[in-house]
């Protein structure tokens, strides 16, 4: 059974996108699109008048022996020059525009270093473990609030085993911008015994909740549990997106009530539009039904969500759950029980459906199968035989200096080093929409960044670098603005002009 081997290079490389897009469902009635499909090649879907590139944007020189995987590149818009970088190892540096290079001292350190100088929490593994993603609010600049996501190495105060998932707080300096407090938060942490599928990735989305995605717990198959297993479930944090509020100010909030191993710190609420809250099953628990969602992300246009979500030995697959969608209602994406768009006891994956609903169908539905209520994914490829075998969600491009990519939804696949955009995206048409490939050669992509102006970037975790997504002459020259006068605004016309670049 593949292990979802993200972070390893020698592991067996399988899978390949097509995209299959809807920004909305509203409109869209269910109906049967094509299979999952082998294929997606960049030798026969290259990209052909899209003229977007790509660039170093921080080199794999730049970074720290001993915090050299990025994981997550996080601009704060807080008006500052400079840029976070969070690595796996578990250190977040500081990148300063205006010098190219990274502070010497971290933001936070959450090392074991060995010499005293880390926090000494992060279990990282060189594999699935590390510190995994960090997000900063809508009111960074002000109330200078963060948070972090790392899977722990054993911990006392409070007791928290190796291993487990925890997602925590912490402030920026009062009197530093560029260092934080040592003093944390803590919001939850639970049992994750296997090394793998720990999900992953924690965003601030719409009405400023905090979205958590939690792998199934490892293993494969979900440990062939079927209808039982942490992906179905409502009763466990795994295999989920989950939605809770970290200000406290939630209506009528709901009390914090989940977790593996029953801790919850009581320092967050849960909105009482959540789909389990007051009922049985997890108050936290928002969407369901996915294996190990890494990386997902909000279009920050419509707010309609799109996961990212590492298979099995079938398919690689990207779902949406549409803003249309009522808050309140319970998606479920179908993990264990279907894979990319057919019955995940297919062979080679061959999971156990034990208990799942009946429902044979090899066909995407969209948005929902009329047989099990589950709702199909909007691409799938199947990866068999192929490069492709860890899905990275990425985003679709609202930036304004690559205007061949606008309103493009760009992925890619921490095996195959593709990246790929949607060509055609018609809510009104989701079995019309098409993808091609725009780039080679970006092997160990593990996730995507937005700035604050909608430019991406690619974090090339297994290059040990950041690649910004370029314009037409290959630079990124709004990348790391530092002052008026290297625009290049005499020879480039006003597009370059600093007044433009915030």
């Amino acid at each position: 059974m593949k292990q979802s081997t993200w972070l390893v290079s020698s592991a067996p490389l399988r899978g390949a996108f097509l995209l299959l897009a809807a920004s909305s469902f509203a409109a869209v009635p269910a109906a049967a699109l094509s299979t999952c499909l082998n294929g997606g090649s960049c030798a026969s879907a290259q990209c052909s008048g899209i003229p977007g590139t790509f660039a170093d944007y921080i080199p794999a020189a730049a970074f720290p022996s001993g915090a050299d995987t990025p994981i997550k590149f996080i601009d704060p818009a807080d008006g500052l020059h400079h840029r976070f970088v969070a690595t796996q190892q578990g250190a977040i540096l500081v990148w300063n525009t205006q010098t190219h290079s990274f502070n010497a001292t971290p933001f936070l350190d959450l090392r074991n270093d060995g010499a005293g100088a880390g926090l000494d929490k992060v279990n990282y593994d060189g594999n699935e473990r590390g510190l995994l993603s960090m997000a900063f609010p809508p009111d960074y600049a002000t109330s200078g609030k963060f948070w972090v996501y790392y899977t722990s190495r054993a911990q006392s105060s409070p007791t928290i085993p190796n291993g487990s998932i925890v997602v925590e707080g912490y402030q920026r300096s009062g009197g530093d911008t560029e260092v934080a407090t040592t003093t944390r938060t803590l919001l939850f942490h639970f049992d994750h015994a296997a090394t793998n599928h720990n999900g992953g990735n924690i965003v601030f989305g719409p009405g400023g909740y905090l979205y958590i995605s939690t792998g199934d717990g490892g293993g494969g198959c979900d440990d062939g549990a079927g209808a039982n297993g942490d992906g179905q479930v409502s009763t466990t944090l795994l295999g989920k997106i989950l939605r809770i509020d970290v200000r406290g100010i939630a209506v009528s909030p709901a009390p914090p009530e989940c977790g593996l191993d029953g801790v919850s710190q009581g320092n967050y609420t849960v909105p009482n539009d959540n789909p389990f809250a007051g009922v049985a099953g997890c108050n936290e628990v928002w969407v369901r039904g996915l294996r190990n969602p890494f990386r997902f992300s909000f279009d920050r246009e419509t707010n309609d969500l799109y996961i990212g979500d590492v298979g099995q030995d079938n398919y690689e697959e990207f779902n949406l759950r549409a803003a249309a969608t009522p808050v309140s209602t319970a998606v479920n994406f179908g993990w264990v029980c279907r894979e990319g768009c057919d019955n995940s006891s297919t062979s080679p994956s061959g999971c156990s459906n034990a208990g799942c609903p009946t429902d044979t169908g090899t066909t995407c539905q969209y948005p929902t199968r009329s047989a099990s209520g589950f709702t199909d994914p909007i691409l799938c490829h199947q990866n068999s035989g192929t490069s492709w075998s860890s899905a990275m969600g990425g985003y679709r491009y609202r930036g304004s200096f690559v205007p061949s990519l606008a309103a493009r939804y760009m992925y890619s696949d921490a095996g195959a080093g593709q990246v790929w955009v949607t060509t055609n995206l018609n809510p009104a048409d989701p079995g019309a929409t098409t993808a091609c490939c725009l780039g080679t050669g970006h092997s160990g992509v593990f996730g995507f960044g937005e700035d604050h102006l909608g430019e991406l970037y690619l974090v090339v975790g297994g290059q040990g670098k950041v690649e910004c997504v370029a314009d037409a002459t290959g630079g990124c020259y709004w990348a790391d603005w530092a002052g008026f006068f290297e625009d290049g605004f005499e020879s480039n016309g006003t597009s370059h002009w600093s007044s433009t670049v915030p």
